[in-house]
């Protein structure tokens, strides 16, 4: 649930005011097609909490507060290697959900691009778009499976973040 895939997932169908998303189970998590191939992702998960974690208690951080560092484009790998580790542990999760999907081509384009009106560290626009379309197609086809058409939440009216 740290990956790319989910966080572009739940800013595209949760709710939320202005440009604040707010995560809604009943559209996010229920309707996010989650990958049924873990390999590894269980690993990655712990590596990244048990990082995070270990982050925050030495420089006394809430994990806001944390992420706001990791997308600064101004803090380098370079000059912080706690930065750097972060950054490279959800690279590593991406790929690893991006195996676990079968999506093996997928080019995750890490870096700083803007969104929504900010620039931050993430995957680029044209991921973004790629990785939401793979994520409909695999809820409709889930959802055709079972017999139901269910989309997730509603669209909103909020023009392409691209």
């Amino acid at each position: 649930l740290s990956s790319s895939p989910h966080q572009m997932w739940a800013i595209r169908y949760g709710s939320g005011l202005r440009l604040d998303p707010r995560y809604t189970s009943s559209n996010i998590f229920v309707g996010f097609p989650r990958p049924t191939r873990i390999d590894g992702l269980p690993e990655i998960g712990r590596a990244l909490d048990i990082e995070r974690r270990d982050i925050q208690r030495r420089r006394g951080l809430g994990l806001t507060d944390l992420y706001n560092i990791v997308n600064d484009p101004e803090v380098t790998n370079k000059a912080d290697s706690d930065v750097a580790r972060l950054r490279d542990l959800h690279v590593e999760l991406d790929f690893a959900v991006s195996r676990a999907y079968g999506w093996h081509d997928l080019q995750f384009g890490h870096g700083f691009h803007t969104y929504r009106r900010m620039r931050r560290w993430s995957v680029s626009p044209d991921a973004r778009v790629e990785i939401l379309d793979l994520l409909l197609e695999e809820n409709l086809r889930r959802a055709a499976a079972q017999g139901e058409a269910l989309p997730p939440a509603e669209e909103s009216d909020e023009e392409d973040d691209r």
